[in-house]
This record gives C-alpha cells, sequence and structure tokens, in this order.
C-alpha cells in the first residue's frame, strides 16, 4: 500500500457522502484490498493522508466513514473532536499529578 493521489482517489470511490451512508474500514479494506486482520492500520493511515490532502471524511466508531459538503456536520464533528482532545489532556494531566503527588523526589515535570 502506498499512499497516494492515485490511492485516495480509490478511496474516495469508497467513501459515500452523508453519514446515513457510511461505510465501516474493514468494509473499505476489503473494497481497496488491504488488510482486514486487526484494526485496518493501512487503511486508517491512507484516510488520514486523504484528509492531509484536503478531503473532508468524517467518522464515527458507530458509523464508520463517510465525505460531508454539510458545514453545520463539519463543525459539529470539529468540535467532537477538540472536546475529546481536551479529556485526553484533562486525564493525562491528572495521571502526572497522581504520580507527582506520591513520587515527590522523582516528579514528572
Amino acid at each position: 500500500m502506498a499512499n497516494n493521489i492515485q490511492e485516495v482517489q480509490r478511496l474516495l470511490g469508497y467513501i459515500p457522502y452523508g453519514k446515513s451512508n457510511a461505510i465501516h474500514a474493514e468494509d473499505i479494506a476489503l473494497q481497496l484490498g488491504y488488510s482486514t486482520g486487526g484494526n485496518q492500520v493501512e487503511t486508517r493511515q491512507l484516510i488520514r493522508y486523504a484528509i492531509q490532502q484536503g478531503n473532508i471524511i468524517l467518522s464515527t466508531p458507530a458509523n464508520g466513514y463517510w465525505r460531508s459538503n454539510n458545514k453545520q456536520e463539519v463543525i459539529d464533528y470539529i468540535n467532537a473532536l477538540l472536546s475529546r482532545a481536551d479529556d485526553i489532556l484533562t486525564r493525562s494531566n491528572e495521571i502526572k499529578n497522581a504520580w507527582n503527588s506520591v513520587n515527590p523526589n522523582n516528579l514528572i515535570p
């Protein structure tokens, strides 16, 4: 598998518009002839590459992947990503603070 424009074009042929038409990574992998074992790493890498190339591909674990041309849907998706990022940062700070409170002579900066 190579992340290139030709592969992105193939990928886009399998990712539909609209959340109600979303497709899961395993199904995309099957269509592309990629491995479906594990977590579909190759497929997810290609999807990330496609997004970096300017394609609007959204996803949820329950629905799968879809393309969007709906501004509010994209805004909602961005807000959900930011909320997850905030939650992860909060959790990492809590773990660091917990470590530091019980290990005052071996602090994590």
